[in-house]
C-alpha cells in the first residue's frame, strides 16, 4: 500500500492458481508505488475450488479493499495469472463495479459486452502454451469493439516480469483518463503517446513490422487512433500492401492452424501411440526449436509446453483414478516431454506409491528436491498430494 495522505486508491486484486497471491504483489509493488496503487493479492483462491468457494473468496476481497483498504471503489481492477486470469475474466466481466481485468496467461471466452470505461488487458508470453487462447479472447473483444491492451512478453507461462507488466498500470490509467474516472494529465499522456510511437517508428526502421503494427495497436486501443501521426497513420494506410507484412502474416495463419491442429491429436496419439513413436515426435520438436526461424521455434516451444502441461494433467488423472498401466506410460511421456521439471518425479514418486513401491516412491521424491524442489507445504496442503506427503518417508 503506497503513501496515500488519505486519498482513496485505485485497486488491483491478483488471483495466483496456486494460492500464491503474494508473488504478484511483490513483484510489483514498485510499480504500485510509482503509479499509486493498492495490491491485494489472494492467497487463499486456487485451481480446483468449487464456485462458491471462489465467490465467497472474490467477495470478502473486494470488501476488504473499499471498506477496510481505502480503494477508490470507482477503480477496483482485477487481475489473474492462468487458471486466476480466468477467475478475473469470469468475475470482471459480470460485476459492475470491477472496472478493468488484466489476464495474465489465461482467458475466457468474454460472456458479456462491457461500456467504455471497462478496460481489458490480455498479457501472454510467445512461449505460453495459452498464447493462441489469448489472442482468440483479443479478437472476440474486437469484434465487441470493447477497449483492449495487447502485451506479448518474451516469455513462457508465468507472471510477466514488472518491465512487461509496467503496461497494465499504463493501459488502466489510460482508460481512466479518457473516461473521466481519473483527472487527465495531458502531460503524461503525450509522453506516453510519443514512447509508443518512437517504438514504433524504430521497429519500422529495423524492418519490424509486426512489433511496430503491435505497438500501434496498443496506441490505438489506448487513444482511439494514430490519424494526427502522419508517420504512423501512412504505415497503417500501406501496411495491407507490404510484402513482407503480408507474408509474415500468412505464415503466423499457417503456424497456427498447424498449432491448433496438433494439439487436437495429441491427446489421442496418448492412446494410440507407442512410446517409440512419442520419442521420435518429441525429437523433431526439439530439432524445431532450435530452427533459425524464430517463428517455427516459438511455435514448437509452445507445443512442448502444452505437451508437458497434457501429460501432467493425463497423468495425475490416471493416478487418482488408480489405472497404474495408463499412467505409467503418461508417467513416461511426461519425462521425455519436460525432463527437468520437478513435478514429473514428484509424479512418480505418487505412482509408486500408488503400487506400493515405497523405494522407488522415495528415491523419485528425493530426486525431485535434488532437482530443486523446495514447495513443501504449498504441494502438503493440496488434496491430489496430499496423500504423498502424510508419508512418514517423505520429508
Amino acid at each position: 500500500m503506497p503513501q496515500a495522505d488519505g486519498q482513496k486508491l485505485p485497486v488491483i486484486i491478483f488471483f495466483d492458481p496456486h494460492a500464491q497471491g503474494q508473488i504478484p504483489v511483490k513483484e510489483y509493488a514498485q510499480l504500485a508505488s510509482e503509479y499509486k496503487y493498492l495490491l491485494i493479492g489472494s492467497n487463499d483462491l486456487h485451481n480446483g475450488q468449487s464456485a462458491s468457494q471462489t465467490s465467497n473468496i472474490v467477495s470478502a476481497l473486494l470488501n476488504e479493499a473499499v471498506s477496510q483498504r481505502n480503494a477508490d471503489e470507482k477503480r477496483i481492477y482485477l487481475c489473474g495469472f492462468s487458471g486466476g486470469a480466468k477467475v478475473a475474466m469470469m468475475y470482471g466481466m459480470s460485476l459492475p463495479e470491477i472496472k478493468g481485468v488484466v489476464a495474465c496467461g489465461g482467458s475466457i471466452s468474454p460472456n458479456v459486452k462491457r461500456d467504455s470505461t471497462f478496460c481489458f488487458v490480455g498479457m501472454v508470453g510467445n512461449k505460453d502454451f495459452n498464447y493462441l487462447d489469448m489472442q482468440q479472447t483479443l479478437a472476440q473483444f474486437s469484434k465487441m469493439n470493447t477497449p483492449f491492451t495487447s502485451v506479448v512478453f518474451d516469455g513462457k507461462h508465468e507472471w510477466p516480469a514488472a518491465n512487461d507488466f509496467r503496461n497494465a498500470f499504463i493501459a488502466l490509467d489510460v482508460n481512466a483518463m479518457h473516461t473521466g474516472v481519473k483527472p487527465a494529465d495531458m502531460d503524461w499522456l503525450k509522453t506516453v503517446y510519443n514512447a509508443m510511437s518512437d517504438s514504433a517508428n524504430n521497429c519500422m526502421a529495423s524492418g519490424n513490422y509486426a512489433k511496430a503494427s503491435e505497438y500501434i495497436g496498443r496506441i490505438q486501443g489506448w487513444y482511439g487512433s494514430v490519424n494526427n501521426d502522419i508517420r504512423l497513420s501512412a504505415f497503417l494506410s500501406n501496411l495491407n500492401s507490404n510484402y513482407v507484412y503480408q507474408n509474415y502474416l500468412n505464415k503466423i495463419q499457417n503456424l497456427a492452424v498447424k498449432e491448433v491442429n496438433l494439439r487436437g491429436q495429441f491427446i489421442n496419439s496418448v492412446e494410440t501411440r507407442d512410446l517409440e513413436w512419442w520419442k521420435s515426435e518429441i525429437e523433431n520438436f526439439k530439432k524445431s526449436i532450435a530452427s533459425n526461424d524464430e517463428q517455427v521455434s516459438l511455435t514448437s516451444q509452445r507445443l512442448m509446453a502444452y505437451l508437458s502441461m497434457m501429460s501432467f494433467s493425463l497423468a495425475s488423472n490416471e493416478i487418482s483414478s488408480n489405472n497404474a498401466e495408463s499412467a505409467y506410460k503418461r508417467l513416461q511421456i511426461y519425462e521425455m516431454v519436460d525432463p527437468d521439471n520437478t513435478d514429473v518425479y514428484l509424479l512418480y514418486a505418487r505412482y509408486y506409491l500408488m503400487i506400493n513401491d515405497r523405494e522407488q516412491m522415495v528415491a523419485n521424491y528425493k530426486k525431485a528436491v535434488d532437482m530443486g524442489f523446495a514447495d513443501y507445504d504449498q504441494y502438503a496442503s493440496d488434496p491430489s498430494w496430499k496423500m504423498l506427503f502424510a508419508q512418514p518417508e517423505i520429508k
